[in-house]
C-alpha cells in the first residue's frame, strides 16, 4: 500500500513538473488562487471565532452596568477616514477592497461586498510622495456616493453605456485626490488613481491587465447606483498589503 501510495505521490509531482516547465506562467494564476482563497479563508475563519466566542460571553449586564459613552468617539463611520473603524448600523453596505500585491507599477486587491468575494481590482502602484496620475489612493474609510455632475468623462461612459449608466461611483474626502471612480479598464494606464474591477486578471514578467472588465462593473455598478438612489449608505474600506497580518493580531 505505500509503495503505491510512493508511484502516485512520484506521478503526481512529475506531472506537476512537465506542465510548470511547459507553461510557467501557470505559478501566478496558482499564486493568484491561492491568496484570493487565503483572503476567504481569513474571513471565513473571523467571523467563525466570533460567532463561537458569542456562546461564552454569558448574558449581557444590566443597562446600568453599562460605561458611559465616551463623547469623544464619533459614531460617525465617514467622519475620519485615516482611522480604522467599525461600521455602525447606519452603515447599510460594507466594501473591502484589501490590497495584496504592488510591483512597483500596479497593485493588485480583493474586492469583498459585506464580507463575500467580488472580484480582483487594480491601481497604481504607491508613491510616499504623490505622482499625479500614477499614485493609488491611501488607505481609509470613504463614502461612496453618485457624483451628479455631467463631466466629459460621464459623457463618454453615457456614450458606451447609454441602457445602464448615469453618474460615476465616487468615494468622497480622499487625501489630496480628487475624482477617484471606481470604473472599468485595462491596466494601471487607465486608473490615474481610480478603482479598476474585474473578475479575472492576467500577470505576466511584463505586463499585469484585467480581463472582462467591462461585465464585472456593470454588474457591480448596477448594484451599488441602485442602492446608492435608494438612499443607503455604503462605506468603502481600503486596506493596505498589510491587512493579514492585522487581522491575525
Amino acid at each position: 500500500m505505500k509503495r503505491i501510495l510512493l508511484l502516485l505521490l512520484v506521478a503526481v509531482v512529475t506531472f506537476l513538473l512537465i506542465a510548470l516547465y511547459k507553461n510557467p506562467e501557470i505559478l501566478n494564476d496558482i499564486w493568484l488562487w491561492l491568496v484570493g482563497l487565503a483572503g476567504t479563508i481569513i474571513k471565513f475563519g473571523r467571523d467563525f471565532i466570533d460567532y463561537v466566542a458569542s456562546f461564552f460571553k454569558g448574558k449581557d449586564k444590566e443597562e446600568d452596568d453599562q460605561p458611559a459613552a465616551d463623547p469623544s468617539v464619533s459614531d460617525d463611520p465617514f467622519k475620519d477616514s485615516t482611522k480604522k473603524i467599525t461600521p455602525v448600523p447606519s452603515v447599510d453596505i460594507t466594501v473591502d477592497l484589501l490590497r495584496y500585491s504592488d510591483d512597483g507599477e500596479t497593485t493588485i486587491g480583493l474586492l469583498y461586498i459585506d464580507k463575500k468575494f467580488y472580484c480582483y481590482t487594480l491601481e497604481d502602484t504607491h508613491h510616499d510622495i504623490k505622482v499625479p496620475g500614477e499614485t493609488r489612493i491611501p488607505a481609509g474609510n470613504y463614502q461612496l456616493t453618485m457624483r451628479k455632475e455631467v463631466t466629459p468623462l460621464t459623457e463618454k461612459y453615457r456614450t458606451r453605456y447609454p441602457e445602464w449608466f448615469t453618474f460615476h461611483l465616487e468615494l468622497q474626502h480622499v487625501p489630496n485626490f480628487s475624482s477617484i471612480y471606481i470604473h472599468n479598464g485595462g491596466d494601471h494606464g487607465d486608473t490615474e488613481g481610480c478603482i479598476l474591477v474585474s473578475d479575472s486578471l492576467s500577470v505576466s514578467d511584463t505586463k499585469t491587465f484585467l480581463t472582462n472588465s467591462r461585465n464585472t462593473f456593470k454588474t457591480l455598478y448596477k448594484f451599488l447606483s441602485t442602492h446608492l438612489e435608494n438612499n443607503k449608505k455604503i462605506l468603502i474600506k481600503v486596506q493596505d498589503e498589510s491587512w493579514a497580518n492585522e487581522l491575525a493580531s
